[in-house]
């Protein structure tokens, strides 16, 4: 058996992921949550901080700090990552035609085996699995992989 290109197997995990994705949003927002200050209003006298920032403030550089700790940009970036793949996937899977949206179903969301999905799209087994791989690679060039 040969290795599959990086693409596909790229694409086939996104497909895997893609029922976890909302979970892990939240989960990732909650997270920078509690990282991240809260917004707090309190008031500034004139003249207070320095010549170049006037209302600098000792809480204003520990919430910078925060906000740009690697933690934080860590978890901001896999928050938009995930996001940009959710949203790709649910717009790829709009675009496709019943047939493909039903093995994406069944294999990515109910992880059925190989066989019971042929037989459910009432295809052989070669023809399913050039149907597939047609498939994943339309999937790929959707999602730029390609």
């Amino acid at each position: 058996m040969t290795r599959k290109p990086s693409y596909y197997r790229k694409t086939e995990r996104l497909l895997y992921d893609y029922k976890t994705y909302g979970s892990a949003i939240r989960n990732l927002e909650a997270e920078l949550e509690e990282i991240l200050p809260k917004v707090s209003t309190s008031v500034v006298k004139l003249g207070e901080g320095t010549a170049a920032s006037p209302f600098r403030s000792q809480t204003e550089d520990w919430a910078i700090k925060r906000i740009e700790s690697p933690r934080a940009k860590r978890i901001l970036r896999l928050l938009a990552e995930k996001k940009r793949w959710r949203q790709g996937i649910k717009e790829v899977r709009q675009q496709l035609t019943d047939e493909e949206n039903t093995l994406v179903w069944m294999r990515y969301d109910l992880e059925k085996p190989h066989q019971e999905i042929w037989e459910a799209l009432h295809m052989s087994r070669s023809t399913y699995f050039e149907f597939k791989n047609k498939l994943i690679k339309k999937i790929a060039r959707y999602l730029g992989l390609l």
